[in-house]
């Protein structure tokens, strides 16, 4: 089980719990780096590295519709670079504990899952 601890600040939801506990049916770790690579005439390459990022691909397990407006509220309340906490920790391949984390811009989905379910997907990326 994942837990996503977050402070509600928009899209508030009447006795809100800002935590999140769901079962994940994907959860993958990937690093992307930034950077710049330059190769001289004479053949050397020169390459400068900006930074690398873990970002965490995510997928809840289908939930009830009643769960919906929580995700929305997660989404909503995190999805201008609001730090939240992630907990992959009871998860195989998941993090050694929790983690600050924040939500790449426009990464979050939610989609009907048989017609009556629903999904959330996003993509984390550790602060």
């Amino acid at each position: 089980m994942a837990s996503i601890t977050y402070t509600a600040t928009r899209e508030l939801v009447s006795s809100s719990p800002q935590l999140i506990i769901t079962d994940l049916v994907k959860c993958g770790r990937v690093q992307r780096s930034e950077g710049r690579e330059h190769t001289a005439l004479g053949g050397y390459t020169e390459s400068v590295l900006f930074r690398i990022d873990s970002e965490w691909h995510i997928t809840a397990k289908a939930f009830a519709p009643d769960q919906l407006p929580y995700w929305r509220e997660f989404a909503a309340s995190c999805g201008n670079g609001e730090l939240f906490t992630l907990d992959l920790s009871d998860i195989a391949g998941g993090s050694s504990g929790p983690f600050g984390a924040r939500l790449k811009r426009n990464s979050y989905k939610e989609s009907r899952y048989e017609h009556f379910w629903f999904q959330a997907s996003f993509i984390a990326v550790e602060a």
